[in-house]
C-alpha cells in the first residue's frame, strides 16, 4: 500500500494516523508519494509514472478535491485506472465529490471513497448541548448554531 498526500499541514496531519492504523493491520508501506499542493499536470505524471514503476498497486490518497480530480485525470491519462490497481480516497475528497465537474467524476470510476460515520449516541447529544451553549456565550450575535457531525 503507498499512501498519496498533499505536502503540507494537510497531508501531513493525516500520516501518523494513517500510517499507525495501517501498521496495526500489519500492511507494508514501502514508499509514499507526497504531492505539492499546486503541482503542475507534469509533475503528477511524473509522479504516477514512479508509482508505476512499483510492484505495489494499492493506493491510499489524502488530496483536496480540486488536487485529487486533477491527479485522478492523470491517472487516467496513463492507464492507471485499470482493474489491475486499487485506490481509496480519504473523505476530504470523497465528501466533495458532488461538487466536482461530471468529467472528473468520470475519471474517478472505480474509486473507493470512505468518509467517517458517527453514531447518534446520548454523549453526542450530550456534547453537541454542552458545545451549543459554550458558543452561545462566546457569539451571543450568532443564532443558532449547529455542530455538524455527518
Amino acid at each position: 500500500m503507498v499512501p498519496i498526500y498533499v505536502d503540507d499541514e494537510f497531508g501531513e496531519g493525516i500520516s501518523p494516523f494513517l500510517f499507525d492504523a495501517l501498521l496495526d493491520i500489519n500492511a507494508r508501506i514501502p514508499y509514499q508519494s507526497v504531492i505539492p499542493p499546486f503541482a503542475s499536470n507534469d509533475r503528477i505524471v511524473a509522479k504516477l509514472y514512479k508509482l508505476m514503476t512499483m510492484q505495489t498497486r494499492f493506493f491510499v490518497v489524502h488530496l483536496f478535491p480540486t488536487l485529487a480530480s486533477q491527479f485522478f485525470a492523470k491517472a487516467k491519462g496513463v492507464g492507471m485506472m485499470s482493474e489491475e490497481y486499487v485506490w481509496i480516497v480519504t473523505d476530504a475528497a470523497a465528501n466533495a465529490l458532488g461538487l466536482l465537474d461530471p468529467s472528473a467524476i468520470n475519471s474517478m470510476q472505480g474509486v473507493l471513497g470512505v468518509e467517517p460515520y458517527i453514531p447518534t449516541t446520548k454523549q453526542l447529544a450530550n456534547f453537541t448541548n454542552w458545545w451549543k451553549t459554550k458558543f452561545q456565550r462566546k457569539n451571543p450575535t450568532i443564532i443558532n448554531a449547529e455542530l455538524v457531525s455527518e
